[in-house]
């Protein structure tokens, strides 16, 4: 994703192809870089401490909270400091960009309320996974013909 050319776009709205684009937006917008790069050793920590220590069983964290930080990272750098974050392969000028598909009151009253809606799902899934944990699996219960 780094070497490849990109969608930028003026200040007057006109679409055109950077080269390295998403590699520029990283390096100008630092803060997203140290968000991949976090989120990139959460996750292989909470692979490999899983795989390679048969006592840890925690994985899960470390490696969701990775998961979640990369791929914010990634979506902002795709979508801030001018850049078209979906791209019209048949008109280039038809191409969308946060400037010219967020403008209307609608669209950004749908956006606030959605985007509440997210730490709710968060806490939601780290509540489940804490009580499914809770209560450990025995041997006589995977014996059970109707355990999954």
């Amino acid at each position: 994703m780094l070497l490849k050319d990109g969608y930028a776009y003026t200040d007057q709205g006109i679409i055109y192809m950077e080269p390295y684009k998403y590699l520029h937006n990283f390096l100008e917008m630092w803060y997203l870089l140290i968000g991949l790069l976090i989120g990139v050793v959460l996750v292989l920590f909470g692979i490999g401490k899983t795989v390679w220590s048969k006592d840890y069983v925690s994985g899960i964290w470390p490696t969701g909270i990775g998961t979640v930080l990369t791929v914010l990272c990634l979506l902002l750098c795709c979508a801030w400091n001018h850049t078209a974050y979906y791209p019209s392969t048949a008109d280039l000028q038809s191409s969308l960009t946060l400037q010219n598909s967020c403008s209307s009151e609608f669209t950004l009253r749908t956006m606030f309320y959605v985007s509440l809606l997210v730490p709710f799902v968060l806490a939601y899934i780290v509540y489940a996974w804490r009580a499914i944990d809770k209560k450990k699996l025995t041997k006589e219960e995977l014996r059970n013909e109707h355990a999954y």
